[in-house]
Parts: structure tokens; C-alpha cells; sequence
């Protein structure tokens, strides 16, 4: 007789702590909010960190060079290019080049020239960054190439995606006073790329040099390199700097070092918030069921009495604490995605490289990760008032007032 009670006992826990939370509305409701704040805050930074660190892993993989070469003092400035979209104009000696373009460990090099901005006949476009570059050597602009000819001709440029949505291919368009027509288009890179203009360096020849501001001939912007295959690029940007000790040197891993700095700063916050966060959750989950534990006790006794064994009380509650804490951390993973999505354009290292959310593989993994730290939270915090009160005699709690 006793074990069938106990048994059917077992089949209607699921059915009472669902009745517990439901009637205490109020007092649930409060946990579950401490909960879905928690969750959010995780799923915030989790995805936050994730977003920056695949857009800079991201931009630095499409340029399709394992080493970026530029004057010593412009390198925080040609990050922001590839990273950021930013136009920037800087300058160093073409003898740099020169100087290593026959290194027996170098695969590929060829260099850009970063010139102005592009006025054409129609219109203008407010960030645009005209590149002059050899076709004939690239190995960074072509492979990004959506349509239009392999090589260009004399006047003929390409554009990158965000200029090709303002242009399109036309033909009026004037660079430096010059009349050139667009023949191809480049597919979305997430890079500087996106904002260019693409002339050949054999037309800069027909360029004013009053029209060219701060350039001059012999003069070139950036170098990129793709080494040989199984070599290691430390050593041979060692190599590099026994031939040019004066130059600024980044490799793929490099890149984006100023804004992972950022980055790690914003995560000791993140982290110290989270701890707090979640150290006053499971006081809040303690005091709340303190006080549930201590209403019900009578209600422990008599089924204690009527053959509930203590494993089914500590069940019961830890269930009524899992769905409060379910259903907060539901809430909580639908407000984290809001902030990333919404929100997020108030931080300015977002919205500067461009990272956002979006629906993948990893970020359901981390909002599952954050909410399973949100449900740990509460039942920890729940714990210890349910085993005390299970372990009270039956008699014992249905004598208590």
C-alpha cells in the first residue's frame, strides 16, 4: 500500500510544483526576473565577445595575406582600414618592396596605394577609398571579384560592394578629373575592401599631382604577403626586419590586437558583473525558498506521514525551482539576443567592425551554456532550505505552527 502511494506520489510531482509556482505568482515572478537578468547578462557577453572575436578573425582570413606591411606610425590606422572600413591615406619609400619582393620564403607579395576619395559625375560618395594596385600581381582584390572582367583596362576601375550600391557600373563616373569607367564589382569582404575604389597603378601617370594630395611618385600605401607553404611567419617577419628594422609589421594574429586588448577590459567587467549577478540570485533563490519551505512545512509533514519518502520532497521543490528557473532563463535568453540585436549599436567597438549576432551552431550553444548557469544559479540558492526541511521529522513539521 505504502508503495503504491509513494509511487504515485512520484507520477504527480511534476503536477504540484507546477501548482506551487503558479499560486505564489508574485514571489516566483521575482525570482524568475533575478534569473532571466542573469541569463541575459551572459548571453550579452558570451555572444559579445564571440561576435568581435570572428569579425577580426574573419577580416583578417579574407585579405588572404599572411603578413601586412605599412610605415611604422600607421599602424593603428591601417587596422582601422581593414577592420573598420575607415579611409586612411599613409605613405612609405616603394624601396621597401623592393627591397624584399625576392625573398625566397615570400609566395605572393604585391602593395596598394591608398589615394582619396571618389567624386564622381553623379554623385558622391561619403566614404569611399580610391586604391591603386597591380592586377597582374594581386592576390587580394581579385578573388573578392562578383562581376566584371579578370583585368582592367586603361580608365577602368572596380568598386567594392558598399560603393557599387551607390554606383552600380556606370560609365560617368570622375576620378580626379578624369573620366573612368566602373567594369566590375567585388562581393561583400566585411573589410576596408567593401569601401574602395580599385584603379590600376599604370593610370596614376595621367593623374594632376596637385589632385593626388599627399602622394607622390615612388610612394606606396601597404604590402601584403602570403608566404610558402609550412613556413613560420614569425621567422620570417624576423627575416623582413634584418632587411627593414624601420617598418610596421602585422601578421593574421596580430591584426586586431589594440581592439582584443579592448576587448578583454570589457570582459573583466562583464566577468565581475556575472559574479555578482549570480552570487545574488542564489541569495535571492535561498530567501525565496526559505520562506516557501517554511509556509509549507505542516504540508511536508502530512505527506511525509501518508508515505512520501524525503527523495520525493527534495523532488518536489527542486522541481518547482527548476521551472521558475526554466522559464526565467527562457526570458533571459530572448532579452540577451535583444540587447546583442538592438542595443549593441550604442557600443562603439561593435558598431566600428561591424559584429552582430546572428542565429549559428555556437551562439544557440553559449545562450544554452548561459541558461544552464541561471538554472544552476536558482537551484543552488534552493537547495539547502528544501534538504532542511526534508529531513525534519514528519511529526516535527505538522506540529509547527
Amino acid at each position: 500500500m505504502g508503495s503504491n502511494m509513494s509511487q504515485n506520489f512520484s507520477f504527480s510531482i511534476g503536477s504540484l510544483a507546477w501548482k506551487s509556482v503558479v499560486r505564489k505568482l508574485f514571489r516566483n515572478g521575482v525570482l524568475v526576473l533575478a534569473v532571466s537578468l542573469l541569463v541575459a547578462l551572459l548571453v550579452f557577453a558570451l555572444l559579445f565577445n564571440q561576435a568581435v572575436q570572428e569579425d577580426i578573425e574573419t577580416a583578417t582570413r579574407r585579405l588572404g595575406a599572411d603578413i601586412v606591411i605599412v610605415p611604422p606610425e600607421a599602424k593603428g590606422i591601417a587596422e582601422e582600414f581593414i577592420l573598420e572600413s575607415k579611409e586612411k591615406t599613409f605613405y612609405m619609400d616603394e624601396f621597401v618592396y623592393e627591397s624584399i619582393a625576392d625573398l625566397p620564403e615570400i609566395k605572393s607579395i604585391n602593395f596598394h596605394v591608398y589615394l582619396e576619395t571618389l567624386n564622381s559625375g553623379c554623385c558622391s560618395i561619403d566614404e569611399g577609398q580610391v586604391i591603386a594596385f597591380d592586377p597582374g600581381r594581386d592576390f587580394v582584390i581579385k578573388p573578392w571579384l562578383a562581376e566584371g572582367p579578370e583585368t582592367l583596362g586603361p580608365n577602368e576601375v572596380y568598386v567594392g560592394s558598399y560603393v557599387y550600391d551607390f554606383l552600380g557600373l556606370i560609365n560617368a563616373a570622375s576620378l580626379f578629373g578624369q573620366g573612368v569607367k566602373v567594369v566590375g564589382h567585388l562581393a561583400e569582404t566585411g573589410t576596408g575592401l567593401d569601401h574602395g575604389i580599385f584603379m590600376r597603378l599604370e593610370d596614376l601617370h595621367k593623374v594632376s599631382q596637385t589632385t593626388l594630395g599627399g602622394y607622390s611618385p615612388g610612394k606606396i600605401s601597404i604590402i601584403f604577403i602570403k608566404i610558402r607553404e609550412g613556413l613560420d611567419p614569425d621567422r620570417v617577419v624576423a627575416r623582413i626586419r634584418d632587411i627593414n628594422p624601420r617598418i610596421g609589421i602585422m601578421t593574421r594574429g596580430s591584426i586586431g590586437a589594440d581592439v582584443r586588448s579592448t576587448l578583454s577590459d570589457i570582459l573583466r567587467i562583464f566577468t565581475i558583473t556575472i559574479a555578482i549577478s549570480s552570487a545574488l540570485a542564489i541569495l535571492l533563490a535561498w530567501s525565496t525558498f526559505t520562506a516557501i519551505t517554511n509556509e509549507r512545512r505542516r504540508e511536508v509533514g502530512i505527506l511525509r506521514a501518508i508515505g512520501a519518502h524525503r527523495s520525493h520532497i527534495i523532488r518536489m521543490f527542486l522541481t518547482e525551482a527548476f521551472l521558475i528557473s526554466f522559464i526565467g532563463g527562457v526570458l533571459g535568453i530572448g532579452l540577451g539576443h535583444y540587447l546583442i540585436h538592438y542595443l549593441a549599436g550604442d557600443f562603439d567597438l561593435l558598431t566600428r567592425i561591424g559584429a552582430i549576432s546572428a542565429t549559428s551552431t555556437m551562439n544557440i550553444i553559449l545562450s544554452l551554456i548561459s541558461m544552464a548557469i541561471g538554472v544552476a544559479a536558482c537551484l543552488i540558492g534552493a537547495a539547502i532550505p528544501i534538504v532542511r526541511l526534508a529531513h525534519m521529522e514528519p511529526l516535527s513539521a505538522i506540529k509547527e505552527e
